[in-house]
């Protein structure tokens, strides 16, 4: 059987969003698990506060306080001059910085015993879960 053009053409296109729905997905969860790393690792900070809205990069936008203008929000990251005034918003931190507004409301008990592991999450998570039928 013989596809007309139209057909192959629209089929090549749903391949290639299903490919990259699934590079997206992939990075997602490469880039959680390095979130998640470096919260165990530095101890409470952004990468994983529950106040913290990751732009990528490391960068994310602390959602703890009040909506800062514009020219704060270029303090925030450091920025003393620029021609560009950004609208008002959060400001925004590393994903290494701390302070006194962390929040880590997540059940890591819930997650696999092996990820645990993997990104150096305290041992009586991993315990919990081995103790169980289910573990």
């Amino acid at each position: 059987m013989r596809l007309p053009p139209d057909e192959i053409e629209r089929r090549r296109q749903a391949s290639i969003e299903a490919l990259k729905r699934q590079d997206q997905e992939a990075f997602n969860r490469w880039y959680q698990e390095l979130c998640d790393r470096m919260r165990w690792a530095s101890g409470p900070c952004c990468a994983g506060c529950d106040h913290w809205q990751s732009e990528m990069a490391l960068i994310g936008f602390c959602t703890a306080g009040e909506i800062i203008s514009g020219e704060d929000v270029l303090r925030s990251m450091g920025i003393s001059f620029s021609s560009y005034t950004p609208p008002p918003g959060y400001p925004q931190t590393k994903a290494d910085h701390k302070c006194g507004l962390f929040k880590d409301d997540f059940d890591w008990a819930t997650m696999p015993p092996e990820y645990l592991t993997r990104i150096g999450a305290p041992k009586h998570f991993t315990a919990d879960q081995e103790d169980t039928p289910n573990g």
